[in-house]
C-alpha cells in the first residue's frame, strides 16, 4: 500500500483546523504523518492542534506564506504521495483512498484532485484548474463521470506524487516562493507539464471547501493584500511558467485581453495595481532566474528519462 504524508499551512485557523484533522483521522487509508506549518497565528490554532498528538507542529515566527509554508513541510515528507490541504477543507472518509486508486493506475499523472464541493449545498468549489487561451485561470466546476485529465489541481486539497515533485523542484522549492500565496498552484501545474506529467480529477473522491473568499466575492470586498497578490502573481506567471512557444499561437488573444485587464484595474483599483506592478518589476530578475533554472532542470530530467528507456 502506498504511503501518504499531509502538509497543512495555518494562519489564525482555529475555527477550521479541527474539522480537517478529524476528517484526516477518519480516512480509510492510514495517513503516515501530518505536518502543520503555522504562520505565526495569534488565535487558538496551536492549542487546538495540540489536542491531536499525532500531528507534527512546525511553528514559524512570521507569516512566510502558503508556498514557503508548504515547502517547509514537504521537505520533511518521505511518503510516496503528499496531500496538500488548506485548513478550511473537510474530506470524506474515502477521499485519499479514491485518489490513490487512480494514482496507482495512471502512472503518468502526478497531481490529483477530487470533486470539492462548496459550503452551500449543491455547489462545486473546484474540480481542478482551467486556463483559457486568454490566460484567465478559473476553478473548474464540471463533474466528470470517470477520472479525467485536466490542466492542473487546486492547491486547496491536492494529492501529489512525491517522485514528480522531487523531479520538478527548483533550488529546493516545490511551490515557487516568489508567489507567497495565490496562483502558486498554477505555476506548479505548468512546471509539472513541462516535465511531462499529467493531472487528473477523480469524481468518486469527495471533499468540502469552506472557502473564505469565493470567486463571486466582489473585488471591493477583498483585502488590499489579496488583490495585490492576485495582480502581481498573474504577471509573474507569464515570466515563470510561459515561453514564446506556449504564448505564440495565443498572443493575438492575450494582448488585447491584457490591455483591457490593465485599463480596468487602473480605473477600478489604481493604487493596489500600481503597487503590484512595481513589485512585479522588482521581482522580474528573480522570476526569470527561477524560470531559467526550471527549464534547465526539467530538460535535464527529460534527457535522463529518455536515456533510461
Amino acid at each position: 500500500m502506498p504511503t501518504v504524508d499531509v502538509s497543512i499551512v495555518t494562519w489564525n485557523s482555529a475555527t477550521q483546523i479541527a474539522h480537517l484533522l478529524r476528517s484526516l483521522q477518519a480516512q480509510t487509508v492510514k495517513i503516515r504523518t501530518i505536518y502543520v506549518v503555522d504562520n505565526a497565528s495569534t488565535d487558538e490554532t496551536q492549542k487546538i492542534v495540540a489536542t491531536f498528538p499525532q500531528v507534527k507542529w512546525l511553528p514559524q515566527t512570521t507569516n512566510v506564506g502558503f508556498a514557503a509554508g508548504h515547502n517547509i513541510a514537504l521537505r520533511k515528507c518521505a511518503a510516496d504521495y503528499l496531500l496538500v490541504c488548506n485548513p478550511d477543507v473537510v474530506l470524506e472518509p474515502t477521499y485519499v483512498e479514491k485518489l490513490l486508486d487512480t494514482a496507482e493506475e495512471y502512472l503518468a499523472a502526478a497531481a490529483f484532485v477530487g470533486v470539492v464541493r462548496g459550503e452551500q449545498a449543491g455547489t462545486i468549489d473546484t474540480t481542478g484548474l482551467h486556463v483559457s487561451r486568454y490566460r484567465v485561470v478559473r476553478e473548474r466546476k464540471d463533474v466528470p463521470t470517470i477520472p479525467t485529465k485536466i490542466f492542473g489541481v487546486s492547491g486547496a486539497v491536492a494529492l501529489y506524487r512525491r517522485r514528480a515533485l522531487e523531479e520538478c523542484k527548483v533550488e529546493g522549492e516545490y511551490f515557487n516562493e516568489l508567489f507567497f500565496a495565490y496562483k502558486e498552484d498554477v505555476e506548479l501545474a505548468w512546471r509539472l507539464q513541462w516535465a511531462g506529467w499529467e493531472a487528473m480529477v477523480v469524481p468518486e473522491a469527495l471533499a468540502t471547501h469552506n472557502r473564505a473568499v469565493r470567486a463571486q466575492t466582489p473585488r471591493s470586498a477583498r483585502s488590499d493584500q489579496r488583490r495585490f497578490l492576485s495582480i502581481r502573481n498573474h504577471y509573474l506567471l507569464y515570466v515563470t511558467a510561459e515561453t514564446r512557444g506556449t504564448l505564440g499561437s495565443d498572443l493575438w488573444l492575450i494582448f488585447p485581453a491584457e490591455l483591457f485587464r490593465m485599463l480596468y484595474l487602473l480605473a477600478t483599483d489604481f493604487h493596489v495595481t500600481i503597487r503590484a506592478l512595481a513589485q512585479f518589476v522588482k521581482m522580474w530578475h528573480a522570476a526569470r532566474t527561477f524560470a531559467v533554472d526550471e527549464r534547465r532542470f526539467v530538460h535535464a530530467k527529460q534527457l535522463r528519462a529518455a536515456l533510461r528507456l
